[in-house]
């Protein structure tokens, strides 16, 4: 497979990049842009030639997941022929400092799903898989991902789901795609951080699948958790499962400490493998699960037949409101904060927490209340069938930039968790679903400019899953450095028919 190729994609996940040279010591490292996600992805673009725009996807900690799901997707739409997909962390004080401030951090070596469990352990890692439609390119033993679905709690930015229903919903999701039923799974590469409310999530939600009988384990007892890596390198572990009919007792685990119980590998045992599950969660309640399995399916191609409108848009940039290219705005202080007060009093919004949210939340919080007034897409349209795909330019970098404040003088330091849980993109979609109990698909799309037509295939194609009834998209940008601020967003609605033709 040819990188150089314009039917080849270079897809890039990951949570926080080169979040290290924002240290004082790093900054002068590398040039200034070098911080943002986009810039990475672009550098390793160019060196290998690729004449396509690279994606960067930043999803919280089921990135590598959902790059996955992304690759496929696009690959069956026909868009490409070829996906290489990376996904990479490294593992900077910046990360490390934050989970011990959410103490989350395990003493030991994590122990998932076990009963002493105590909390994850941090790692850093990169992998690549490389996707292809043509038989010509594959090796001999026809592995693909057949499955594949994300979605949100709409519960808590840092706390998962309460009954692993909205996971377990995801998993339902890809094996209906992959053609397959429960009983059709062999193993599962679980998230398992070893922090006492995912395991126990997950626990729920794999019962509620109907997989609490089927082998699980969770790599994060040899890896540690591997943040954007983690779903790239867990799932190379599950194809490598099917090749050697080997699967690894999940190290750390002596006795079940989750209230659903599950059957947690403690022995290496040899087994015929046909399909593996991967699961992954995140801060932002986000969800994701895929499946891959050898060539006992068919592959399956999305058909162009489900068609949405555009029903309404909204523009916020410089003191000014648009609502379907009417202004309906203006005001002349258009400083960040004090505009965006004046805007949730306008709209005589009745929500305490936006106070507490950061910057880039603040904007995409306020963008939705815009978009979604005097709408009816929830009596509309099922929970889980409304997504929300968002593009960002600077990722949290604002944000970001205020914690590692936190920590660079170590005569003031104080990490702080109230803080660190805003590091991440994703966490604006998570506070839109929380707000509005949206369930759908969830994507973040980190680039230097907005790609309108990328974002809006993307919603285009989960149309064509099935899978979205209503979508919310476009662009959040809270500009690091600089300050500068921009939102424009689009509501998608499912083309409704008349019932009577």
């Amino acid at each position: 497979i040819k990188l150089t190729s314009s039917d080849t994609v270079l897809i890039i996940s990951t949570t926080k990049g080169n979040i290290d040279l924002l240290k004082k010591k790093n900054k002068r490292s590398f040039e200034t842009d070098r911080v943002q996600l986009w810039k990475s992805s672009e550098l390793i673009a160019q060196f290998f030639n690729n004449p396509n725009k690279p994606l960067t996807i930043s999803n919280a900690c089921i990135s590598g997941t959902l790059a996955l799901i992304t690759a496929k997707r696009l690959l069956d739409s026909g868009k490409f022929k070829h996906a290489v997909v990376t996904g990479a962390d490294i593992l900077p004080e910046f990360t490390l400092s934050g989970f011990t401030a959410f103490k989350a951090v395990s003493v030991g070596p994590c122990r998932p799903f076990d009963k002493d469990r105590t909390g994850m352990t941090p790692g850093e890692g990169a992998g690549t898989i490389i996707l292809t439609t043509e038989e010509s390119f594959s090796s001999g033993d026809k592995i693909m991902i057949s499955g594949g679905s994300s979605g949100n709690d709409a519960n808590h930015i840092s706390g998962p789901s309460r009954t692993g229903e909205e996971l377990a919903g995801s998993i339902q999701s890809s094996l209906i795609e992959a053609g397959l039923e429960s009983h059709n799974i062999d193993y599962v590469s679980a998230h398992g951080t070893a922090t006492p409310y995912n395991d126990e999530m997950e626990s729920k939600a794999l019962t509620l699948a109907g997989l609490n009988k089927v082998p699980v384990n969770s790599m994060k007892g040899y890896l540690g958790h591997t943040f954007g890596a983690a779903g790239i390198i867990e799932t190379i572990t599950g194809i490598e499962a099917i090749r050697n009919k080997v699967l690894y007792k999940s190290i750390g685990f002596q006795n079940q400490g989750t209230e659903s119980q599950l059957n947690i590998l403690t022995n290496n045992i040899s087994l015929a493998v046909n399909n593996v599950l991967k699961t992954a969660s995140g801060f932002g309640g986000c969800n994701a699960s895929l499946i891959v399995g050898n060539n006992l399916f068919k592959e399956k191609h999305v058909n162009s037949t489900v068609e949405f409108d555009i029903t309404k848009k909204i523009l916020i940039r410089n003191g000014r409101v648009y609502v379907n290219n009417k202004e309906i705005l203006q005001k002349n202080e258009t400083e960040f904060g004090n505009f965006m007060k004046v805007l949730y009093k306008q709209y005589n919004i009745k929500y305490p927490k936006f106070y507490k949210m950061d910057k880039l939340c603040k904007l995409a919080f306020i963008a939705s209340e815009i978009l979604l007034k005097d709408t009816h897409i929830s009596q509309q349209f099922k929970d889980d069938k409304i997504a929300v795909v968002l593009s960002n330019g600077s990722s949290s970098l604002d944000t970001d930039m205020e914690n590692q404040k936190t920590i660079d003088d170590r005569e003031n330091y104080f990490p702080s968790p109230a803080v660190f849980v805003y590091t991440l993109a994703n966490i604006m979609i998570g506070e839109i679903c929380i707000r509005n109990s949206f369930k759908g698909e969830n994507m973040v799309f980190v680039s230097k400019d907005f790609e309108k037509d990328l974002v809006l295939d993307y919603v285009d194609i989960l149309f064509q899953t099935g899978r979205t009834d209503a979508c919310i998209t476009g662009r959040i940008e809270y500009a690091f450095p600089g300050g500068e601020y921009f939102a424009e967003l689009y509501l998608t609605e499912k083309k409704i028919r008349n019932k009577l033709l």
